[in-house]
């Protein structure tokens, strides 16, 4: 086993990350001790110069602030939404009310799926 330019090489080539030759190789190299290499102080100023991590209370002052515009944009949908003449069209075909709870709930389980699926990703 060769280390060229930072790539493990066998006597068949390139060592993969399924190759037995190449956990043989990693466990030895994670075995291996090295003297610690003094950064003289550079990764604790690294760490205080971070931002601070976000506090619960923004992220909640944020969930807020979405639930705030889905709402108002639900509520601008219904205001400009024709209701009274979609009711009239509705009783001129004569739909039955059980085929319009139907709709109603599947169109909401529907919604609530979709909304599920786009908060896992």
């Amino acid at each position: 086993m060769v280390i060229k330019g930072g790539v493990v090489h066998s006597e068949s080539g390139v060592i993969g990350g399924d190759s037995p030759d190449f956990d043989t190789w990693l466990s030895q190299q994670l075995q291996f001790n090295e003297p610690h290499l003094d950064d003289d102080g550079f990764c604790e100023r690294v760490m205080v110069d971070l931002p601070p991590v976000p506090a619960k209370r923004s992220e909640r002052r944020a969930t807020r602030y979405q639930y705030a515009a889905v709402i108002a944009a639900s509520a601008i949908v219904c205001w400009q939404f024709p209701l009274q003449e979609a009711l009239a069209a509705m009783a001129e075909q004569s739909i039955s009310l059980y085929s319009l709870v139907g709709l109603g709930i599947l169109s909401s389980v529907a919604a609530m799926t979709g909304g599920i699926v786009a908060a896992r990703r």
